[in-house]
């Protein structure tokens, strides 16, 4: 069967109830038997679809459903209706060491680990090398996991299960284990498998680790999907955040909120912008983008410039001429404050629209990729024969 070319992994409305039941019976559990009796519901009508490159977020409390999610995903547990379907091989980066036993040196759990997902025979030497090198476990390697801490422990599954590069992968939280030199290499390492177009879903209650890796993140509340959007907005009601009150300066309604433009031409941005009472009110942009496995970083930054100081309508024109972004997706960030009278005094937001706040203004820019985060137009002189 031929994969689907834009699809990684869907599940349509799964659900997984527990039983509840004070004098359960051995026997039909041993014999697959229905258990009779109250049930408690993990997930309830779950359904997401995970695009091919990408990766799903997934963000809850504790209790939520997350971790039942992930393992339903990754067919641990089967769901107790609906279906998941997966198009490629999945690396489940949670309950790891549950493959083996704690009397297994971390040489033997990583040989047993690799030869059943497939490793080649003639590749296991160097895998195990880089698990060696990456865990950092030195002589311990050799002893067994039972004598390990836990954050030794952590290094040796995580090693294990990322040596291989997989075309999908469910990660459970594993990005804040150990210290923080152990979780930088973590996070480069991801960083690696999925811009060599891996796919996968992060189940997490850490939301600035969901706004390093995903664009796009449902919330999870009791089971149940209470929201699916993109991270920012995600992340803004999950940590329950205030709007600022708008009495002096507002981003009018009839901004369109989404912008195109094409890479290397002239560009204008306009922004309509009401003053509510007079105030001197400045204005300032910045835009910025997405990097996996980083999260977002500023590619172009303005100065603070005065807007006005009488209430009224304003047009903010901003111009950029030969628009040095690659092709790709950017956050346009604005923002309008108060006018400092020295460099040093702190300014008063009135209004923002950015990926922050879950408001933020979209940019698509049209034309050919770049590994590059910007393109600076420049030429080059051959020197050697003078001016």
């Amino acid at each position: 069967m031929s994969l689907p070319s834009v699809l990684a992994l869907k599940c349509v409305d799964v659900s997984k109830s527990y039983p509840v039941q004070k004098d359960l019976k051995a026997w039909r559990v041993l014999l697959g038997a229905p258990v009779r009796g109250e049930s408690i519901r993990a997930l309830d009508g779950i359904s997401m679809e995970v695009p091919r490159g990408k990766i799903l977020g997934v963000l809850g409390k504790n209790g939520a459903g997350k971790s039942t999610l992930l393992r339903v995903l990754g067919g641990v547990y089967e769901p107790t209706s609906g279906y998941v379907e997966s198009y490629g091989q999945v690396a489940g980066l949670f309950e790891l060491g549950g493959m083996g036993n704690p009397n297994l040196t971390g040489l033997e759990y990583a040989t047993r680990y690799l030869r059943l997902t497939g490793a080649e025979t003639h590749e296991l030497g160097r895998l195990l090398e880089d698990i060696l090198e990456f865990s950092e476990l030195g002589d311990a390697f050799g002893q067994r996991i039972r004598t390990y801490s836990s954050g030794m422990r952590a290094r040796l599954y995580f090693a294990t299960a990322t040596v291989l590069q997989h075309e999908i992968y469910l990660i459970d939280e594993l990005l804040s284990v150990g210290d923080e030199h152990f979780q930088a290499k973590c996070w480069r390492r991801m960083r690696q498998r999925l811009l060599s177009g891996a796919s996968g879903v992060l189940v997490t209650h850490d939301w600035a680790a969901i706004l390093r890796l995903c664009e796009q993140t449902s919330l999870i509340d009791r089971g149940r999907f209470v929201f699916s959007g993109a991270s920012d907005r995600a992340v803004v009601r999950y940590l329950d955040l205030k709007p600022i009150d708008l009495s002096v300066a507002e981003f009018s309604p009839e901004n369109t909120g989404r912008y195109v433009a094409r890479a290397g031409q002239d560009t204008e941005f306009v922004f309509q912008v009401n003053l509510l009472e007079d105030a001197p009110v400045d204005f300032s942009i910045s835009i910025e983008v997405l990097r996996v496995g980083i999260g977002w970083e500023i590619v172009l930054l303005s100065d603070a410039r005065a807007v006005g100081d009488v209430a009224g309508k304003y047009a903010v024109r901003v111009n950029v001429p030969q628009l040095p972004l690659v092709a790709g997706s950017y956050s346009v960030n604005v923002f309008l404050s108060s006018r400092k009278a020295t460099p040093l005094e702190p300014s008063v937001a009135y209004d923002a629209r950015t990926w922050t706040a879950g408001n933020g203004y979209s940019l698509v820019v049209e034309g050919s990729g770049s590994t590059a985060a910007v393109r600076l137009p420049f030429s080059v002189g051959d020197t050697r024969r003078g001016s």
